[in-house]
C-alpha cells in the first residue's frame, strides 16, 4: 500500500489514509474485528506498509463515527454496544435496508439480479461448509451489498455503510458464532439458519420485481437476526455495564 492505488482518467488518486480508511471498514464489515478487539496501529502500519500518519488518520474518521473506540494512551478498540444502541441500530437498519430492497427490485439491471442470486447461493455453500465462520460473515456481507448497491441511490448507500460499520462487529453473534453441539446438530442448523429461507424470498422477489416482497424478506432477515443476537447477548453480559459481550 505504500504507492497510491490507479484510479480511472480525471479522478484523483485515493490518498494513503483512505486506502487505510477502506481496509478498516472492510475489516468491520465483513466481521474479521468483533466486540472488544483491539487494534495495533502499528501493526497496522506494518501490515500495510505505510507510516503512523494515514493509520492515525483513518482509525480518527472511523471514531467520529462511532465505528471505533479510542481510549487513554491512545488504545483503539471495537466498542462494546448496549442492548438500547442495538435496538436503534436494528431499526435504523430495517428503515434503510428494507428500502434498499424495495428499489433494487425496481431498478436492478438483468445482471445485478444475477450477481445478487449467485452471492445467495454462495452464502448457501458457506453457510453449509463454514457455519460459524468469518467467511460466512463475509459472504452475507457481500450478497447484501450487491443488493443495496442495485438500489441506484448513493445517499442510501452511504447511510447503510455508515450503520453496518457499527453492525458488522456484532453479526458474529449470529453467523459467525459456532453453536457449541456435536457436528451433526450444527449442520443441522446451518441448513434451517434463517437467512437461508429469507434470502430464498429475497431472491423470488427479485426475479418477481416485486419490491414489497424484497423489502419484506430483509426486514424479516434483520429482524430474526437481531432477535438471535439479543438472545446470546442476553447469556454474555456484563452487568457492571450492561454492554453485549462476544
Amino acid at each position: 500500500m505504500g504507492e497510491n492505488h490507479e484510479t480511472p482518467l480525471g479522478t484523483r488518486p485515493r490518498t494513503l489514509s483512505e486506502q487505510v480508511h477502506e481496509t478498516l471498514c472492510e475489516m468491520l464489515l465483513s466481521g474479521q474485528l468483533k466486540p472488544r478487539d483491539r487494534i495495533s496501529l502499528r501493526d497496522l502500519a506494518e501490515r500495510l506498509g505505510v507510516s503512523m500518519m494515514p493509520v492515525r488518520e483513518a482509525v480518527s474518521r472511523l471514531a467520529a463515527g462511532g465505528a471505533l473506540l479510542v481510549e487513554p494512551k491512545r488504545a483503539v478498540q471495537v466498542p462494546l454496544m448496549s442492548a438500547g444502541e442495538f435496538a436503534d441500530l436494528t431499526e435504523m437498519r430495517i428503515l434503510t435496508e428494507a428500502q434498499a430492497a424495495r428499489l433494487a427490485a425496481e431498478r436492478a439491471t438483468p445482471e445485478q439480479i444475477d450477481e445478487i442470486l449467485k452471492l445467495a447461493g454462495r452464502f448457501e455453500e458457506i453457510l453449509d461448509s463454514a457455519y460459524g465462520s468469518p467467511e460466512a460473515v463475509a459472504a452475507n456481507k457481500d450478497l447484501h451489498f450487491a443488493l443495496y448497491r442495485a438500489a441506484g441511490s448513493q445517499v442510501l448507500m452511504d447511510v447503510i455503510t455508515m450503520l453496518w460499520l457499527k453492525a458488522g462487529p456484532i453479526i458474529n453473534y449470529d453467523i459467525g458464532v459456532k453453536a457449541e453441539v456435536p457436528l451433526e446438530e450444527e449442520i443441522g442448523r446451518s441448513r434451517t439458519h434463517h437467512s437461508r429461507e429469507h434470502h430464498r424470498q429475497l431472491c423470488e422477489a427479485l426475479r418477481a420485481r416485486d419490491g414489497d416482497a424484497a423489502a419484506q424478506a430483509v426486514t424479516e432477515d434483520i429482524r430474526v437476526a437481531a432477535e438471535l443476537i439479543r438472545a446470546y447477548g442476553a447469556e454474555h453480559m456484563d452487568d457492571s455495564r450492561r454492554r453485549l459481550l462476544p
